[in-house]
């Protein structure tokens, strides 16, 4: 069990490089910057922004949510350091965008709405980024292609919400408490009824 947290783990942290542009990232990338001293991307407005959206992704319940677990920090600590410059402009400017629709619907910042006013508006939002978009200008090799997905909308939107996602499920929390082990998924059933003259066969043919 221990193995396969540690391999999903490890395969997050490269879907996570992949998002922000990195050709790899060291572990250190994933601790939470710590002190008055530690330096900032993000401006305070565009922060709140990011936390607003954050925890209207994966809000709290019985658990943390995505704020609780410090995503919006290591979004902010990860642009700082390890970012390419065209994620950096695409998370600014899916920010800016998300801020302007609070303001023109309700002349109040997306950070300042009720968390039920802000589900109003991101989801709407969401279904008009997942919409199909036009096919990329661009040559992808095989892995960027796999990790883009079919074309959308708005992929700025899909990159932040997808690095929102994958940041809360490599957290202590998510991994102890949010994804549950089953030795034994549940009973097996066979689709035909098993007979002691029934052969086994493979792909091969009867053997």
């Amino acid at each position: 069990m221990i193995d396969e947290i540690a391999m999903n783990r490890r395969a997050l942290m490269g879907r996570i490089g992949l998002l922000i542009g990195a050709a790899a990232l060291p572990p250190e990338a994933f601790a939470l910057p710590k002190g008055k001293a530690a330096k900032k991307f993000l401006a305070a407005p565009q922060f709140a922004t990011l936390s607003a959206v954050a925890d209207t992704v994966i809000p709290a319940d019985e658990t943390p949510g995505a704020v609780g677990v410090g995503v919006p920090r290591l979004i902010d600590g990860m642009l700082v350091t390890w970012a390419s410059a065209d994620t950096r402009g695409q998370i600014v400017g899916v920010l800016a965008a998300i801020d302007k629709l609070a303001r023109d619907a309700d002349r109040k910042s997306f950070a300042a709405l009720s968390p039920e006013r802000r589900k109003a508006l991101l989801v709407p939002y969401d279904k008009d980024a997942m919409k199909p978009g036009p096919k990329p200008t661009e040559k992808l090799t095989a892995l960027q292609a796999m990790m883009a997905g079919p074309p959308v909308m708005n992929p700025s939107w899909v990159k932040l919400k997808d690095l929102i996602i994958t940041l809360y499920y490599t957290s202590e929390v998510a991994m102890t408490k949010e994804e549950i082990y089953e030795h034994v998924p549940g009973k097996w059933v066979p689709s035909l009824k098993i007979t002691p003259g029934m052969r086994p066969f493979a792909s091969g043919g009867p053997f």
